[in-house]
């Protein structure tokens, strides 16, 4: 097929990564908007999916401005010689006083906002600060505003967190908020979206299947 026809039938594709494994993760601590590193798994996973999509064609390489989803997508812009461009629209949730803090410490030291959090988890703001609603509207104007800068038939990579992809997923499916509980993001795994005649689609959730291939 001429290169050209084959481009303008293919819709935009946003592949969006979440970040790899950092040493909160490994424990089960919130991090919220902290600047934490990968750790030495993280970096593996990192190198894992920039190999994953070295073949790709990206029209930009985009990242929430936290340390460890910048370092992930520094790893998937080497096989590309692009630039990684941070978006704070995209962090992940700010989990406010509960940061540093696992579930069992969260229940005990704030059991009134923890237990509001347990029957609407999605409008509840997290003690000092935000709820998944409010992440979820930030995280769809940065998505709007790359999208808008972009042709209609480009590969977009955003790499982000496993908060804000379930809020954007949300959104997409026109779910309510309150079911991001239901859905897991893997560490450095791709969630895609395609954007066709003004209707933006989930294409997959979660394809980690790179994570075996080492």
């Amino acid at each position: 097929m001429d290169e050209t026809l084959y481009r303008e039938s293919t819709p935009m594709h946003i592949i969006l990564v979440r970040h790899g494994e950092t040493a909160y993760n490994a424990i089960g601590r919130y991090q919220g908007h902290m600047q934490i590193s990968l750790n030495d798994t993280g970096f593996a996973q990192a190198t894992r999916v920039g190999e994953r999509l070295q073949h790709h064609h990206f029209a930009a390489i985009y990242s929430s401005d936290l340390l460890r989803a910048v370092q992930t997508a520094n790893a998937i812009a080497a096989h590309h010689h692009q630039p990684v461009s941070e978006l704070a629209g995209f962090r992940e949730i700010d989990v406010g006083l509960w940061e540093h803090l696992t579930v069992a410490e969260i229940a005990a030291q704030f059991p009134t906002d923890f237990a509001a959090y347990r029957t609407k988890p999605g409008r509840t703001i997290y003690t000092g600060g935000e709820s998944y609603a409010q992440m979820q509207t930030r995280a769809m104007q940065a998505l709007a505003t790359i999208m808008q800068r972009h042709d209609e038939h480009d590969t977009i990579c955003v790499v982000c967190h496993g908060g804000t992809i379930r809020a954007i997923v949300c959104a997409v499916l026109d779910l309510d908020i309150d079911n991001y509980t239901q859905m897991w993001i893997d560490n450095c795994a791709l969630t895609t979206l395609i954007q066709q005649h003004g209707k933006l689609r989930l294409g997959n959730l979660n394809d980690n299947a790179h994570a075996e291939t080492h």
